[in-house]
């Protein structure tokens, strides 16, 4: 089966054009042909449709193929010229190759021109194919640099070194250096010592496992000496075959971030000062009206974080102990101080009003927008394991373990402790109360803990 072939054939003589159409054909194409003479209908011939080939007579009245041959470079068409004419000479016929011609055939002698067509064709298929590849990867390193400029971040390849090879703008806007300088520049350039040093052993790291690295703070110096506090995430740059050649990482710049957050916990500290403030106020307001139990709650906020501490309570939950066990009996204020001052036993009703200070402390502090749940630790530290305490009788597993620290230090620092009606019973007695009481009104780990407090680490009740 013979293949189309469009030819446009420049040529004077149509006896010549028809020989090249039958050559064409017992090469094995079925030409379709169009015959031009001057420069005005070659150029119109190449505006009206697209052609394979391109087959030139170098002779021609008022129109050479040298000027065929200017005309379709001029146009920046990609086709192929084969110049085939008489003999016009060695040196004119490089001429014309070095002009653009792809060949040169002698009319007297057609035998190649098959092959000679074949083998344009098939280059010109080629230098489409490389074109349409060229401008994929255009496309796609464009689409990439789009994506790398649109992320705001930072982003660069470094070779095994540590030397960058390729960043996008925020990068060099980040370090504060132009593309010129920034181009191979290594991390030793822009970081001090110990940063280097910490910065070559998380990119070994990576080297070695070929694991992501995971995110990485430190501070970079920039061309203009201020300081930029950044965060980088980095993988192993690899060839086609595999082979590590470097690194390439996200970074982006979290100066703000940090200074934010210098600022918020300088703000939280302010507030923790100012909350400690408050609650020593309402701790000094309770003692003023109970003065014989003046510092008991200090005593017990000591204690109780120790235990806490003991119990590997995390820090957060620590400042709301503390802070709950210093005002604890805040509910006080509400009792009469006779009552509070009493020498003697309290009667059945006397003990009863005592017993409210649980729930008026709860209701003083209950929407008070602590960080913590102190009205919730006031409120239960009175209650039981087994339900036996007060206000509401709750178990061991309706509380809090704050609450439930807090029970055991009240009741260990009260025993322990002179009262208007009673001198002090001292520790001993106030350890046995809970040992004898573990796992029925105290919960046993506190209970354990406390013990050991006493008597392997030796606390002791601050006067």
């Amino acid at each position: 089966m013979l293949s189309p072939l469009r030819v446009l054939m420049v040529e004077d003589s149509e006896d010549d054009a028809l020989l090249l159409i039958r050559t064409l054909r017992k090469n094995g194409y079925e030409p379709t042909a169009e015959r031009v003479q001057t420069s005005e209908d070659m150029t119109l011939a190449l505006l009206r449709q697209p052609w394979d080939i391109i087959l030139c007579d170098f002779h021609l009245p008022g129109f050479s193929g040298i000027d065929a041959i200017a005309l379709a470079k001029k146009m920046n068409v990609d086709i192929p010229i084969i110049v085939v004419s008489g003999a016009i000479g060695e040196e004119m016929a490089m001429d014309c190759i070095h002009r653009g011609a792809s060949d040169y055939i002698m009319k007297g002698n057609l035998t190649r021109l098959g092959l000679a067509v074949k083998r344009e064709l098939q280059e010109k298929e080629m230098r489409a194919r490389q074109k349409k590849d060229e401008e994929a990867l255009r496309q796609s390193e464009e689409k990439y640099r789009t994506i790398l400029e649109s992320i705001g971040d930072g982003y660069y390849e470094a070779d095994i070194d540590g030397n960058f090879t390729f960043f996008n703008n925020a990068l060099c806007r980040i370090w504060g250096y132009p593309p010129e300088e920034l181009m191979g520049m290594n991390n030793r350039a822009y970081t001090d010592e110990e940063t280097a040093q910490k910065l070559y052993q998380a990119h070994n790291k990576v080297y070695r496992t070929g694991e992501p690295g995971r995110l990485f703070d430190y501070e970079i110096i920039q061309k203009n000496g201020d300081r930029k506090v950044i965060q980088s995430s980095f993988t192993l740059l690899k060839d086609q075959d595999g082979k590590a050649i470097g690194f390439r990482g996200i970074v982006r710049d979290i100066t703000d971030l940090k200074q934010m957050d210098k600022e918020r916990q300088h703000s939280l500290e302010q507030l923790r000062k100012s909350l400690e403030a408050t609650i020593h106020a309402m701790a000094v307001t309770v003692e003023a009206r109970d003065p014989y139990t003046a510092g008991h709650q200090r005593r017990v906020a000591d204690l109780a974080y120790a235990i806490a501490l003991e119990l590997h309570l995390e820090n957060n939950r620590l400042s709301g102990l503390r802070m709950a066990s210093t005002i604890h009996d805040l509910g006080k204020i509400s009792i009469p101080s006779e009552i509070l001052t009493k020498p003697t036993k309290l009667s059945n009703i006397e003990f009863e009003i005592v017993k409210t200070h649980a729930q008026a402390g709860y209701d003083i502090l209950k929407d008070i927008d602590f960080p913590w749940p102190i009205a919730r630790i006031v409120h239960e530290h009175h209650e039981r394991m087994d339900g036996s305490g007060y206000p509401n009788h709750l178990k061991g597993e309706d509380t809090l373990l704050e609450s439930k620290i807090l029970t055991v230090a009240d009741v260990v620092e009260a025993m322990a402790s002179h009262r208007p009606y009673r001198a002090s019973l001292g520790i001993e007695p106030a350890l046995n109360e809970i040992i004898k009481n573990r796992g029925i009104l105290y919960d046993p780990d506190i209970v354990d803990v406390c013990l050991r407090l006493f008597r392997e680490k030796r606390f002791n009740f601050k006067a």
